[in-house]
């Protein structure tokens, strides 16, 4: 019997709004761009370098740092590594925070906040379990509390804040651990199918692989 329900984050509960990415491959254009790269060619460069790191992150369970992949981007426009220093990350992830805290996410669709009291109403112990890359874990709280959702979960664990990432056991030990519940009592719900179906399943949890954006708490009733 399901007790306890572990959310991925990105695509299983959010989206990002359709303004930040352009907003910040701008912002990039303008300030870091030697080789005069259009804002088209650099949000596919900030695309690729996160699906890179995605990839290490799965492959070795260790979470790669948002600032080594600010570092990535900034060689990938022309600039040398001796160039970059900590003063211009740090610029950059203020500036991306701002963009990020006025352009706020959206809801994956229309019956996520209705679908989460609904669970909790029930008695279901509620978690948010997420693998994070440019937005770190401290500034996804603050969204999620601005999105008056962070009252739902018991506990959120970021793949940053740990310094290991979904699939790597490791995390999934996290998870359980906070839960307090047998391994077969709790589920994990996600869109990545390596990440979150098949470590969690290879953990011993139930998992369920979200493909389509529309799903609602009856989509979920059948795995519960």
């Amino acid at each position: 019997m399901i007790k306890h329900i572990s959310f991925d984050l990105w695509l299983t509960l959010i989206k990002s709004h359709p303004e930040f990415k352009q907003r910040r491959a701008l912002f990039l254009s303008r300030e870091y761009n030697p080789l005069n790269y259009t804002v088209s060619e650099i949000m596919h460069i900030i695309q690729q370098t996160d699906k890179t790191c995605d990839r290490l992150n799965e492959m070795r369970g260790i979470k790669v740092p948002a600032n080594q992949m600010y570092r990535r981007i900034l060689v990938k426009l022309g600039l040398k590594a001796q160039q970059i220093t900590d003063d211009m990350i740090d610029k950059i992830k203020s500036t991306v925070y701002n963009l990020f805290m006025n352009l706020q996410p959206l809801f994956l669709n229309g019956s996520i906040v209705t679908m989460l009291q609904s669970l909790s109403n029930q008695g279901y112990s509620l978690s948010l379990s997420s693998n994070t890359g440019f937005i770190e874990g401290m500034t996804i709280l603050e969204t999620l509390e601005n999105l008056k959702i962070l009252e739902y979960f018991n506990f959120c664990v970021f793949s940053d804040q740990i310094g290991t990432s979904k699939p790597s056991p490791l995390f999934f030990e996290k998870v359980h651990y906070q839960s307090k519940y047998e391994k077969t009592e709790i589920i994990h719900i996600g869109d990545n199918y390596n990440a979150d179906y098949l470590g969690a399943t290879n953990f011993g949890f139930n998992a369920l692989h979200i493909t389509n954006q529309q799903y609602t708490i009856n989509d979920l009733k059948r795995h519960l």
